[in-house]
């Protein structure tokens, strides 16, 4: 049996850490700063025979400040356009924040998702961050404020973060399953989903230490990747700054905050990977390409 679910939702609804609850390892960059999510990072939930495949779609919607650089504009459109591709559609909002200062925009979003029944695709609305919520009866008013919209089969109010409401989630899942061959073979970790982790933590912690925009111009990427004869792994990733003043920004006083990141994500990864690893960390700035 199996499923493929998209999750859907505005940057920082919460949708990595739902994903990672459900599957139980940490697959997609949970962090602060939106639109974290930059891989379509795949999280199997496999239980007996049946197996759920979680597709994270990064952020369909940009940020306030009008049109950011090019290359979240076209992730932008391609989560658009991935959309039907799934079985089951998970559409999520962090309910805290909507009755808090409502975003049009995350309005719009469940409004337009939920308009019209696709008979090829089941939808539901998942109101993530509850336990935020201090006063319960609040939920109530956002599950009537949204009762009225047809496409959406079940209504379910859950903590990504503590895990509430998450059973009853994957059950329904579980429930939703068909029947046809597995998409991914239930073995360990494979080595290219240990790659998709490895930069994920590392951005993670990036972003965590640098609030302004500048995450988002630098070019991070992956340069070796070797097991060792110990059997721990020698991690070089690469950030890529456009200017030197970003370079700097990201290294920090005399490399403290480059140093920073890279104790917090080597710690991580170790967690993660249960075994030794010697994380790389180089932060260079980009070529001047020539006229």
């Amino acid at each position: 049996m199996s499923l493929s679910v998209g999750i859907v939702g505005a940057p920082n609804a919460g949708k990595s850490s739902l994903t990672n609850t459900m599957v139980g390892t940490k697959v997609a960059a949970v962090s602060r700063k939106t639109n974290t999510t930059t891989h379509e990072i795949l999280g199997v939930l496999t239980k007996g025979k049946t197996q759920i495949c979680f597709f994270d779609t990064p952020g369909l919607m940009l940020g306030h400040h009008g049109l950011p650089h090019r290359d979240v504009t076209v992730r932008v459109e391609s989560a658009w356009s991935s959309i039907n591709l799934y079985d089951l559609l998970i559409v999520m909002f962090d309910v805290n924040r909507h009755l808090k200062t409502p975003d049009t925009r995350v309005v719009k979003l469940i409004k337009r998702l939920g308009a019209e029944v696709n008979p090829n695709q089941k939808r539901i609305l998942c109101m993530n961050k509850v336990d935020l919520v201090e006063d319960k009866k609040d939920l109530l008013k956002v599950s009537k404020e949204f009762e009225d919209l047809p496409a959406y089969e079940r209504y379910f109010m859950v903590s990504g973060l503590k895990g509430k409401g998450v059973k009853d989630l994957v059950q329904f899942l579980m429930e939703q399953a068909v029947r046809r061959p597995w998409d991914e073979e239930p073995t360990t970790m494979t080595e290219e989903v240990m790659k998709t982790i490895s930069l994920e933590v590392v951005r993670e912690k990036m972003l965590d230490h640098i609030h302004q925009e500048i995450p988002y111009v630098i070019d991070h990427r992956l340069m070796d990747w070797k097991e060792l004869k110990d059997g721990s792994l020698r991690v070089e990733q690469h950030f890529i700054a456009p200017k030197q003043s970003q370079r700097q920004i990201l290294v920090g006083k005399n490399g403290s905050k480059i140093g920073r990141i890279g104790i917090e994500a080597n710690e991580e990864l170790r967690s993660i990977f249960k075994r030794d690893v010697h994380l790389i960390l180089q932060v260079r700035v980009a070529k001047k390409r020539s006229a």
